[in-house]
């Protein structure tokens, strides 16, 4: 019993001790991104271009989430406006570069200040031709431990644009170490036989 007793109150002392890593409060807002290209198309998208941003006018949710990222668009598009109307005809917005539509699945705003405690959209970006450049899915949610934490939607909107504008970037591969020196020798081989 001694012993039992002995261990844990060792292991109570460790965790003070290392109290960031045991009671940190401190978790990252939890963001979540996923996007799906269309063949040949190329990300980053080009900045200082024209942005449209049509909101289903039947949606509150939707009007809040299409305010908030065309204001965050505003940064890297040298227009960008909200167009009340989900479908439009391509006259609309024969000027524009880039289309953007969505879906909000989840928006939960409990204190119903505009500021939500989750929210999970499915975001679509056409060209001014209407040819689907980008599917992406995205959620967030507020970290519910530290009142201090970020709005999670301008969370995720910065996130988000900064991502389509900057960070996304093709890297492929690395072949492995074992498989380049085969492939040496392979050629080696090719180059005698040529020979």
């Amino acid at each position: 019993m001694m012993k039992k007793f002995f261990a844990s109150s060792v292991v109570f002392f460790v965790c003070l001790l290392a109290a960031p890593a045991c009671f940190s409060d401190a978790a990252p807002t939890p963001v979540s991104i996923s996007s799906k290209q269309s063949e040949g198309f190329v990300l980053p998208l080009r900045k200082n271009t024209k942005s449209i941003v049509c909101v289903n006018r039947n949606f509150y949710d939707t009007q809040k989430f299409g305010n908030a990222f065309c204001s965050f668009l505003d940064e890297y598009s040298s227009d960008c406006r909200v167009l009340l109307a989900e479908f439009v005809p391509k006259e609309k917005v024969a000027y524009y570069d880039y289309v953007w539509t969505f879906q909000v699945k989840k928006w939960n705003d409990k204190n119903l200040d505009d500021i939500p405690e989750s929210v999970s959209v499915l975001v679509l970006l056409y060209d001014k031709d209407f040819n689907l450049l980008l599917k992406s899915n995205l959620k967030s949610s507020k970290n519910k431990k530290d009142p201090s934490a970020p709005n999670c939607l301008e969370a995720l909107l910065a996130q988000y644009t900064d991502s389509l504008f900057n960070d996304i970037v093709q890297v492929s591969e690395e072949v492995p170490a074992k498989e380049k020196p085969a492939k040496q020798k392979k050629s080696k081989k090719n180059e005698e036989q040529a020979e």
